[in-house]
């Protein structure tokens, strides 16, 4: 493998070369980013109690399951809302 050239890093792009080229710029997707939501932290909170559950008790792995179930469906009704919208 050869070396890379003086005025270049190891990805191969020169060191003479500006920092910014707008021209070669593209917007990033999605242009408007989705709002905020809590329903990733109730799954990652269902998911805790759910492992927690293990060591505990049988009682507080359902509950935490619970939790994690009804996250995800929060999650998955984000989405969907979001897709129903972006498509209209």
């Amino acid at each position: 493998m050869s070396e890379p050239a003086a005025n270049q890093n190891p990805s191969g792009v020169s060191r003479a070369e500006p920092a910014h080229h707008p021209e070669r710029w593209t917007i990033p997707r999605p242009e408007i980013p989705p709002p905020p939501t809590h329903w990733p932290f109730v799954t990652a909170v269902g998911l805790t109690i759910c492992f927690w559950g293990i060591l505990l008790n049988l009682l507080v792995v359902c509950v935490g399951a619970g939790v994690f179930v009804i996250g995800m469906v929060g999650l998955i009704g984000d989405w969907v809302r979001e897709h129903r919208t972006k498509s209209a």
